[in-house]
């Protein structure tokens, strides 16, 4: 009786893990179908190389552009030396 009552029990048992793997094998099919695969990944790697090369070289550009500004406008610029001034001599009067 005993070995019987300890078999009904495992039958329960055993249906109850047959239920919950069901409720897993639905969700990993779920999960499954948005996995990211190896092209995905790829294409994701070639997408991000791009935007660092282009901020990389955004960034130069920016930089150099500050720093020609600041290099011309931050001396101060002597002011131009006056014209020599024209001296006309008129010849004596006789």
């Amino acid at each position: 009786m005993d070995i019987e009552a300890r078999l009904d029990k495992h039958d329960e048992m055993f249906v109850n893990v047959i239920e919950r793997l069901s409720k897993i094998e639905t969700r990993l099919d779920h999960i499954e179908a948005n996995m990211v695969t190896k092209a995905d990944l790829a294409e994701m790697s070639a997408t991000i190389i791009k935007w660092v090369v282009g901020m990389i070289f955004g960034s130069a550009v920016a930089a150099i552009t500050v720093m020609t500004f600041v290099l011309n406008n931050a001396v101060p610029k002597a002011p131009p030396a006056p014209p020599t001034p024209i001296v006309v001599q008129v010849p004596a009067y006789k």
